[in-house]
């Protein structure tokens, strides 16, 4: 048991709850800053967690109807196979590479987010939400799996901002839809990176104890939360966290 990962993974299944991403874009940074995972171990350790924290939260979101089960249904069936292409990608890509890219994406989405929702000029904002079309959802998410694929997270913090700004979904709808399909994106990649060698099952344990009573706690927070605020929360922890994270990985290059 290891008592760092334990509480990692309380503050990373909170969090992850109330934003809807899974949880494994934020533990990757996290485990490599602070336990000194090797960047593929770092990348691959968490997936199954999302597993874990995505269905506790999905549980409370459910009872709120707030899933969009169309959306989630095709997002599942095009991204799965992205993501199985994707996991098999990060055996011939580097594990610094990896991780920049991982501080580089979240930098953006968070930055997107913070913009659109001060200038409030998001999607959801311009005109009343409709069904998105098949082909329109199958691309976005076999696109959205080839990447989760390569950086080893779920999807959702991709899912989120696509959700809200392509599919112009509300951020709480968009939050448990995401949290649904990363439940299904994320079994593949799991098998596939422990197969690998890139998932510390101890470590996966141990973080297990501390993202069970903490990701419910999360996703009711988020029911009651402000969507604005919510928004707002999301571009921000990514951004200060990304920043952080990518100057850190620069200082550690040889």
């Amino acid at each position: 048991m290891n008592l760092e990962a334990i509480f990692i993974g309380c503050i990373t299944g909170f969090l992850s709850a109330f934003f809807g991403i899974g949880g494994s874009s934020i533990d990757t940074p996290v485990l490599r800053t602070f336990l000194n995972l090797p960047p593929l171990v770092a990348l691959g350790t968490p997936l199954p967690l999302t597993i874990l924290t995505a269905a506790i939260a999905s549980f409370a979101y459910k009872r709120e109807r707030l899933v969009n089960f169309r959306v989630a249904v095709y997002s599942i069936i095009a991204g799965v196979p992205g993501m199985i292409l994707g996991s098999y990608l990060t055996a011939y890509l580097s594990g610094k590479f990896l991780m920049l890219l991982t501080a580089v994406v979240l930098c953006l989405v968070g930055i997107d987010f913070i913009i659109k929702t001060f200038k409030e000029k998001t999607h959801t904002m311009k005109k009343p939400f409709s069904q998105p079309p098949v082909y329109y959802i199958v691309s976005v998410a076999v696109a959205i799996g080839i990447l989760s694929g390569v950086l080893a997270n779920g999807g959702g913090i991709f899912f989120v901002p696509a959700y809200v700004i392509l599919f112009r979904i509300k951020i709480k709808e968009a939050i448990a839809t995401s949290l649904l399909t990363v439940i299904a994106m994320a079994l593949p990649g799991s098998i596939i990176h422990y197969n690998l060698g890139h998932i510390d099952l101890r470590i996966s344990a141990s973080m297990a104890l501390g993202v069970i009573p903490t990701a419910y706690l999360g996703a009711k927070l988020d029911i009651k939360t402000k969507s604005k605020t919510i928004m707002i929360l999301f571009g921000v922890v990514m951004v200060v966290f990304s920043t952080y994270f990518f100057i850190n990985q620069i200082r550690a290059l040889p």
